[in-house]
């Protein structure tokens, strides 16, 4: 389509020029006339790499689809194509110590991920299922008889994942009672969602919850919300375990402290009745000298 509008442009400016060199011919001023010709043809040189230009782009462009649109018949590039929207929306919403991704449960199950709040049962396990086939099909369908026979191999596909998540996902006393099943087209959720043999109750019943890109995220957040206040709160809790702590070390401390004391008061009075005991003996050495010196006074007399 851009090439065609490139080359009807070029015609136009060769009617252009050719307008303009018989005008040019009535003036009789070859000079200006040749100015303009070189410029139309720089130009056109211009347009014409450009058009090679959209035409490689165009080229590209079909490639890619191409390259896609194999990669969406493929169901393993398929499932590996929503795991990976599965993850960049986890890791966007939820701190990554809380993502276990390809984990191995005990029954030997791999899980896309598991969200593990580190209680047993808040470990939820998240899987990613592109039930696109017959999905497709009964887009594509016109009768009656392909909407009605599509529809139902569509809502077995899907009832047969949920089965699948419920029974290895879903482990008592290792996992939390229920998981979610991650569906990356929100058509198709929409679908599933609008069901009249209402396949979301009956996942539901399985202890499984059917997301969509937008419903996960939708669901991430609230759960991050929690994630915060169950921090603080655990924050709160640890702080009030240490205050309580550092009362119980400082009831010790006084504790010590007046041991110290008492030990200190009692080294004191036994030093203040050491001193008395000294003083007394050196009152009693002075008696004694007074009395030896005045015997010796006596006898010089």
């Amino acid at each position: 389509m851009m090439e065609i509008v490139i080359y009807i442009t070029c015609g136009f400016i060769f009617g252009f020029a050719f307008y303009l060199l018989s005008k040019k011919k009535d003036s009789g001023d070859p000079s200006v006339l040749s100015t303009q010709l070189s410029e139309l043809s720089r130009r056109f040189t211009v347009l014409e790499e450009a058009a090679k230009n959209m035409g490689n782009m165009q080229s590209s462009i079909d490639t890619t689809f191409k390259s896609f649109q194999n990669m969406l018949d493929d169901k393993q590039e398929r499932g590996a194509f929503s795991e990976v929207e599965l993850e960049k929306l986890l890791r966007d919403r939820l701190p990554s110590n809380y993502l276990k991704f390809q984990e191995t449960l005990s029954n030997g199950k791999r899980v896309d991920c598991l969200i593990d709040f580190g209680d047993i049962n808040s470990r939820i396990g998240v899987d990613s299922k592109f039930v696109l086939d017959n999905f497709k099909s009964l887009q594509l369908s016109e009768s009656e008889e392909d909407i009605k026979k599509y529809k139902k191999l569509f809502e077995d596909d899907v009832m047969k994942n949920v089965k699948k998540i419920s029974s290895d996902y879903i482990i008592a006393g290792e996992t939390a009672p229920h998981a979610i099943m991650f569906v990356r087209s929100e058509n198709v959720y929409r679908s599933v969602q609008n069901s009249e043999n209402d396949l979301m109750g009956k996942a539901r019943e399985k202890n499984v919850l059917i997301v969509s890109p937008s419903y996960l995220w939708g669901l991430l957040n609230t759960l991050r919300v929690f994630l915060k206040d169950s921090e603080m709160n655990k924050k709160a809790q640890i702080i009030i375990k240490e205050i309580g702590l550092i009362g119980k070390d400082i009831g010790r401390l006084s504790e010590r402290t007046a041991d110290i004391e008492k030990k200190f008061n009692l080294v004191t009075e036994q030093f203040r009745n050491i001193k008395v005991s000294t003083d007394k003996i050196q009152s009693r050495a002075e008696k004694i000298q007074d009395i030896e010196g005045t015997k010796v006074e006596e006898i010089k007399k």
